[in-house]
């Protein structure tokens, strides 16, 4: 375990403790990159393979962990008991104005321990931060926003089977969440995106469908926003590993779509229909 991985994980464990956020805080550095990258969309839309993909390029420095995971200026949905479904509180999810800066600072002084020294390109991933963009325009200079899309079917059925519905909840919802809740989740994310979009300065956005269809052609339409140094093929032909799968780049949506029930299907549609038509995903009937 090197030093980096060391410090990760202590801080993971410790970082609700104002002592210990404190001693990151001051023995941190307060980093000065020359391009901030945000990977934001919805919960299993494809933004932790973006992450792992990006770690491959030479020209990159992404932080190890989620950034919400690495200084405890950034809430979490998690913090007020909903676990992958910002929507249920997403005023909560903001950092007051008044707070910005110094919340800014000390965000850049905890990073600042979890890479190597003075990255000139840093790579953020933190579906929370959706909600956060011009936070970060304003704070973190010369920002650059990745919005990864998702088959709406597929990202609401993911959540469903993945995300354990906290203890607090689970009296009212049970063990995982009705379906009516991570379809207003994907739903409410496009919705967001599509508010804030038209004030980021610089914003990309790519589908989880065609990188995984053309990922070739989707790395080079990113390097070129970026303005860095295309991906070597042999990089993007090699495994990638994503919640402890290694696997070559490949659309899953399949195995989604076959474990939702019509009833289901349904219901997604009534909640979620604006977004999925307007990423042209709408379909009536189930997609097996």
């Amino acid at each position: 375990m090197n030093f980096i991985t060391f410090k990760q994980k202590v801080y993971s464990r410790y970082k609700n403790s104002a002592l210990v956020s404190g001693i990151f805080s001051v023995f941190g550095k307060e980093l000065q990159p020359k391009k901030w990258i945000f990977i934001v969309g919805c919960y299993n839309s494809g933004t932790t393979l973006l992450a792992e993909i990006f770690e491959k390029h030479p020209q990159l420095s992404v932080l190890p962990d989620e950034g919400v995971m690495l200084t405890n200026q950034l809430p979490r949905p998690e913090d007020f008991d909903w676990r992958r479904m910002w929507c249920q509180c997403e005023n909560e999810m903001q950092i007051p104005k008044n707070k910005a800066s110094k919340a800014a600072q000390i965000i850049k002084r905890h990073w600042s321990h979890f890479i190597k020294k003075n990255p000139d390109i840093v790579v953020e991933k933190s579906i929370a931060n959706t909600t956060r963009m011009p936070f970060f325009q304003e704070h973190f200079p010369n920002s650059y926003f990745i919005h990864i899309v998702r088959n709406g079917y597929a990202v609401t059925e993911g959540i469903k089977r993945k995300a354990l519905v906290m203890e607090e909840q689970q009296a009212q919802l049970g063990t995982h969440y009705p379906i009516e809740f991570p379809a207003k989740q994907w739903q409410r994310s496009i919705d967001l995106v599509e508010e804030q979009k038209g004030t980021i300065k610089n914003f990309l956005e790519i589908t989880y469908e065609e990188m995984t269809a053309d990922l070739k052609g989707t790395s080079l339409k990113i390097t070129t926003f970026l303005g860095i140094d295309t991906f070597e093929d042999q990089l993007l032909e090699s495994d990638f590993e994503v919640h402890g799968n290694k696997m070559k780049v490949s659309d899953q949506n399949h195995k989604s779509f076959a474990r939702l029930s019509e009833e289901e299907w349904k219901t997604i549609n009534a909640i979620a229909e604006s977004g999925l038509k307007k990423h042209k995903y709408y379909s009536e009937n189930p997609t097996k």
